[in-house]
């Protein structure tokens, strides 16, 4: 369990990292974006055991709760940013991943998941940017 401290320290460390990001790449994500990706990224920091207990695929497949199909999109964006060669090994690229992402926001209500469905790939892409050229990142954040 991550103490309250830490959590805190997480995400004003994501904070800084996503505004570098921002900055450096040109990007400007709406604060409501900004908010989710890094209390995304802070809230995966300490969690090894993120990862669906069945495959991504059958996890999708058998989706039968809100609160299922936003920790599985939360895991495809967090999977497809921060370690988008994660399923290389068996074959799976990225997009495996994005389309998992993207459907299982679809399958949600409200304004704020039909835009990170719409978006999956920029925020993918913009997380991937934000780990791998961060100065905190580099120091093992993540890696």
């Amino acid at each position: 369990m991550i103490n309250i401290y830490m959590k805190d320290a997480y995400t004003n460390a994501f904070y800084g990292i996503v505004r570098e990001t921002q900055d450096t790449h040109g990007y400007e994500l709406p604060e409501h974006l900004e908010s989710y990706v890094v209390m995304l990224l802070a809230s995966y920091v300490e969690r090894p055991n993120f990862l669906p207990n069945n495959s991504f695929a059958e996890s999708y497949l058998s989706l039968n709760k809100r609160m299922d199909a936003k920790q599985l999109g939360d895991t495809c964006l967090f999977v497809s940013g921060v370690f988008p060669s994660y399923g290389e090994r068996k074959g799976l690229s990225k997009s495996y991943y994005v389309n998992i992402g993207i459907g299982s926001y679809s399958t949600m209500y409200g304004e704020l998941f039909g835009e990170l469905a719409t978006h999956f790939n920029f925020l993918s892409t913009f997380i991937e940017h934000s780990v791998s050229s961060s100065k905190l990142t580099q120091s093992n954040l993540f890696r």
